[in-house]
């Protein structure tokens, strides 16, 4: 008996987004290196990696579906961002500069 209850579902990521993932994080590694985001880690706060998912939301929801430089698909840059921001928080705690607001505002 097999016991995969515990075990992460990774079957169930659509191939289509992950392709797509694929191809953003590759036109990174052209452009700045394989793997540069893992070395910028704790060089930048959070909220640097979501004002680029921002970004590219917000060129999608205008309209503009193919982000310009890269060729790809807007939507795929921000779950490729979003991923990352994801692996930030678990690694870089310290880099964490969301604004807070005092309990007394």
């Amino acid at each position: 008996m097999k016991y995969d209850e515990e075990k992460p579902q990774l079957q169930l990521i659509p191939t289509h987004a992950l392709i797509q993932a694929a191809r953003v994080f590759g036109f990174g590694a052209q452009k700045y290196g394989e793997n540069n985001w893992r070395r910028d880690i704790t060089k930048y706060g959070w909220t640097r990696h979501y004002g680029s998912i921002q970004r590219h939301l917000t060129a999608w929801n205008d309209g503009e579906d193919i982000d310009p430089e890269s060729g790809l698909p807007h939507l795929a840059h921000a779950m490729t961002q979003l991923m990352i921001l994801l692996q930030v928080v678990k690694e870089a705690p310290d880099c964490d500069n969301r604004f807070k607001k005092e309990i007394n505002e």
